[in-house]
């Protein structure tokens, strides 16, 4: 009797039954490609995350809020592509420390009539490898201690070995030696693993390299602005202990100077000699003199217009000269000078002298008829400091004289509250954290804001007194993030304010300092100001304000977008006075359709309830560029 090679090996046999079942398999499955992915369910995912595994795949079926954009597609399903998926499902476990994970079953249950498919796959994940210990190892290792603690920080005995965390100590262990004289310093890890305990040592093998100090800075490309004034922004000097972070602060600082179009800073190693690395500064100067003209329509505005001029490096010395003169409905009047003095004090302060002239219409919405006209002029100086790339606070002091006129006979009541001419003083101290990106649609980041203003005795200059005395604190946080990968972005916004009145508590604050809420970027479902304490129909603003929104960005199809929000808040008249109970609230949705400078945004808002007789109408509508915050 003859026997075929199969009969004679069985690992053949094995190897044989296994390639015919990939094939059916793949023959099977081929026949639902471009199918739609309705459903994609991976069971048996305990100990890792699982957006963080489906987001390692390519196979993915579509989100929820696709039943409500009944324009877009479900995903289509790939073969080829799914069975990469199965390679990738185990290849994740395995950089999350399981290397004994495996795919128990997987299937494709097939709608042929509908054309569409549900997958579903299922993990055996078994036990992770655990650190055990870990070692530094190499000659001449320099800040072993500080290394150590780099390492301790990431990595502890009985945590799972993760790819990830090794990769991110990797890392941090090389800058720390390049941001302490070693830039050429190396950093291998090497991973011994115990399949049986199902444990691991891990060791950093490091090589420093030479030590090296900054060496001389040469700058090229800067003609109108002199040299000096680049090197004077620089946060190191020759000789001094090479920092690669050093480097990177350098150019933020130059680039913030708003002198240059472009800013390189780079150590040229190659040219390293007696262990100084010379730097290279490259530069391409923005033009001397900048004008720009502005339109828009906006229906709080009605149409503005504005113009801006700059002039770079004003009388020598990275100085900015910035005018801007603005008329709108609102704002038929306004024109104001700034001069930017940077490298006040050091390399992270700047000086900002403003003047300014300011008008301003308070009207009502229907019809549009002026209650009143204030009118400013005066100046202020300010001490701005840049912390870092994210954080800045600021100092200022401002003197201005103002003018209220009134309009309408809604305005004689009030007029008898307030002096018709008065001057003011006042210290302002803010500090700032805006790390929401990009600028002006965040859709990642955090953005927190406190001020404080004081105008009182000890703000008046010289025979220059000031007719109200209080204490203004306002603070605003802003939260942005993905909640679906760039389709749906979540934004928060919660904003409290507080005005005391000194001296005699009967005394009124001026009508600009007061706190006021409704319009298309605050309380949306009330006018411009209207949401608050009134004289008849007339806003007279308060002493306590608390505001906030919740608002979800869709993003629907290429520039096109909408959202949904919910916005609350009130003015009170007494300061540090919430009610609860007196909470406003407003619903809406919106379009968006994205633009260079921000989105033109259409905003409809609906007040959940009617205040008369003030609220006349439930809806509201906007149109304005820019997100609401």
């Amino acid at each position: 009797m003859q026997h075929s090679s199969l009969d004679q090996n069985p690992a053949r046999l094995v190897i044989f039954v296994s390639c015919l079942f990939v094939l059916i398999f793949a023959a099977f499955a081929a026949a639902q490609d471009n199918y739609e992915i309705k459903k994609f369910e991976i069971e048996g995912v305990r100990r890792v995350s699982k957006d963080a595994l489906r987001e390692a795949l390519a196979t993915r079926s579509g989100s929820w809020y696709n039943r409500f954009l009944f324009w877009r597609h479900e995903p289509l399903f790939s073969t080829e592509e799914f069975q990469r998926d199965l390679r990738r499902i185990v290849e994740f476990y395995q950089r999350e420390g399981f290397f004994h994970a495996r795919i128990d079953s997987h299937e494709i249950d097939a709608d042929d009539k509908k054309q569409h498919v549900r997958l579903r796959v299922k993990i055996a994940e078994d036990q992770p490898t655990q650190i055990l210990d870990f070692q530094l190892a190499g000659t001449e290792v320099p800040r072993v201690d500080q290394l150590f603690r780099i390492v301790k920080s990431n990595l502890k005995p009985g945590d799972r070995l993760r790819a990830v965390v090794l990769r991110n100590t990797q890392v941090a262990l090389a800058v720390d030696l390049t941001n302490h004289g070693f830039p050429f310093a190396g950093v291998e890890t090497q991973v011994k693993r115990d399949e049986i305990s199902k444990t691991a040592i891990v060791v950093f093998r490091i090589n420093p390299g030479p030590a090296s100090v900054f060496g001389d800075v040469q700058v090229t490309g800067a003609s109108r602005i002199s040299p000096r004034t680049i090197r004077d922004e620089l946060p190191f000097e020759p000789g001094q202990v090479f920092n690669q972070s050093k480097l990177i602060e350098a150019q933020q600082r130059v680039y913030r100077l708003e002198l240059f179009q472009y800013v390189s800073i780079r150590a040229a190693t190659a040219a390293k000699q007696n262990g100084e690395i010379p730097i290279e500064i490259r530069v391409r100067e923005a033009p001397a003199r900048t004008l720009k003209i502005g339109v828009g329509y906006g229906t709080e505005e009605l149409f503005r217009g504005t113009i801006n001029f700059r002039r770079r490096n004003f009388l020598g010395g990275a100085r900015r000269l910035d005018t801007e003169v603005k008329y709108s409905d609102l704002e038929p009047g306004r024109a104001q000078a700034r001069i930017f003095q940077p490298h006040f004090f050091d390399a992270k302060t700047g000086l900002i002298l403003s003047p300014f002239y300011l008008r301003h219409d308070e009207k009502t919405f229907r019809p549009r008829e002026k209650i009143y006209s204030l009118r400013s002029f005066g100046g202020e100086l300010v001490a701005q400091r840049q912390f870092n790339l994210y954080t800045n606070a600021f100092v200022r002091y401002r003197l201005e004289s103002s003018k209220v006129i009134p309009g309408t006979a809604q305005f004689d009541s009030l007029r008898m509250q307030i002096p018709r001419t008065y001057r003011k003083a006042s210290w302002g101290v803010g500090w700032l954290y805006n790390s929401s990106r990009p600028l002006f649609s965040p859709t990642r980041g955090r953005y927190y804001a406190l001020q404080l203003d004081y105008s009182g005795p000890l703000s008046e200059f010289y025979s220059f007194s000031t007719q109200f005395h209080y204490v203004k604190t306002t603070l605003e946080a802003r939260m942005y993030r993905e909640a679906a990968p760039n389709a749906v972005v979540m934004a928060y916004r919660l904003k409290l304010g507080s005005l005391e009145v000194l001296d005699d508590p009967s005394n009124l604050a001026p009508l600009e300092e007061r706190f006021y809420s409704g319009g298309s970027s605050s309380v949306r479902g009330w006018q411009r100001s209207k949401l608050g304490p009134h004289l008849g129909e007339t806003p007279i603003g308060g002493k306590s304000l608390l505001e906030g929104s919740v608002e979800a960005r869709f993003k629907l199809y290429k520039s096109f977008g909408a959202a949904l929000f919910v916005d609350f808040g009130n003015v009170w008249e007494t300061s540090l006075t919430y009610k609860l109970d007196e909470i406003r609230y407003a619903t809406g949705w919106g379009l968006r359709y994205d633009t260079p400078i921000g989105p033109i945004r259409l905003d409809a808002a609906r007040k959940s309830n009617l205040e008369a007789p003030i609220d006349k109408h439930r809806w509201e509508f906007y149109l304005s560029v820019g997100q609401a915050f």
